[in-house]
């Protein structure tokens, strides 16, 4: 297989815990609960596919199902799960590997063979355009049924803020926050080496913002990494927002931030 690769599959009535149980241990941490080491998935779980190169795990995909027609997958990478348990931060993870894109390949494949199997017509999973899971839609020719977030980025070193912006009055939040507030909205972001990083479920408050002044205030915390964070090279926002008339969503064009990444729907047909 490329890169060496190894796929097993377990069926049991715990394989969707064992990877996750084993990527603690790796760490030193103690086995987790079944409900911090089981993904949320659709329906009862089926069964789980594991990745392996020379013995160490890559990753997995677990099936799930409801007896219906349609199989839903979830995929998680070992190292940055591992990663995520450490740091508690979801900033610096380098970009997927060549191992990590063959690997998601062979397990989705192999997802759909099982999915097969068991009678059903539909894979389906999520995943981001140009992360692993994306390379494995576009390998098997899944389609993209709908947009679930963005991810925009901006580069604070490089970046100039837009014209046209209206002048607003913030000031920093006290350390050891990142951000800023005033105009009635609070922005934070967790920096972790070179990158910042926003949900903006989580750190954007806003209500009844406009994007004009909320654009401002984004632009505001660009400035403020900038110059007391300048070994910071990409802030990264996360944008979850279902109504497209959404200030945050506009907000951001607006303070000069443009579209990385797509997290997407993805459904395999398999009939």
């Amino acid at each position: 297989m490329e890169h060496d690769i190894s796929l097993e599959w377990d069926s049991g009535p715990t394989a969707d815990l064992r990877p996750p149980t084993e990527v603690y241990a790796s760490i030193g941490l103690p086995h987790p609960e079944p409900e911090a080491a089981a993904a949320a998935g659709p329906g009862a779980p089926i069964g789980t596919i594991r990745a392996r190169q020379a013995g160490r795990l890559l990753g997995w995909v677990t099936l799930y199902g409801d007896g219906e027609s349609r199989v839903g997958a979830q995929g998680e990478r070992a190292d940055r799960l591992a990663r995520r348990l450490v740091r508690g931060a979801h900033v610096g993870d380098p970009p997927p590997s060549a191992e990590e894109r063959a690997a998601a390949v062979g397990m989705y494949r192999e997802a759909a063979e099982q999915a097969r199997s068991a009678g059903a017509r539909i894979l389906h999973w999520s995943g981001t355009d140009t992360a692993p899971e994306g390379n494995a839609a576009r390998a098997l020719g899944a389609r993209v049924t709908g947009e679930i977030a963005r991810i925009w980025t901006v580069d604070p070193r490089t970046w100039w803020a837009p014209g046209g912006l209206p002048a607003v009055r913030v000031r920093a939040l006290s350390a050891p926050r990142v951000g800023v507030i005033g105009e009635g909205a609070e922005l934070t972001a967790d920096v972790a080496g070179s990158r910042a990083y926003t949900n903006a479920a989580e750190a954007i408050t806003a209500p009844g913002v406009t994007a004009d002044i909320l654009g401002a205030v984004l632009a505001e915390l660009v400035e403020l990494l900038r110059r007391t964070h300048p070994d910071v090279t990409e802030l990264a926002v996360f944008e979850f927002d279902a109504d497209p008339e959404g200030a945050v969503r506009h907000a951001l064009p607006r303070a000069g931030l443009r579209i990385e990444h797509r997290l997407l729907d993805f459904e395999l047909p398999l009939t």
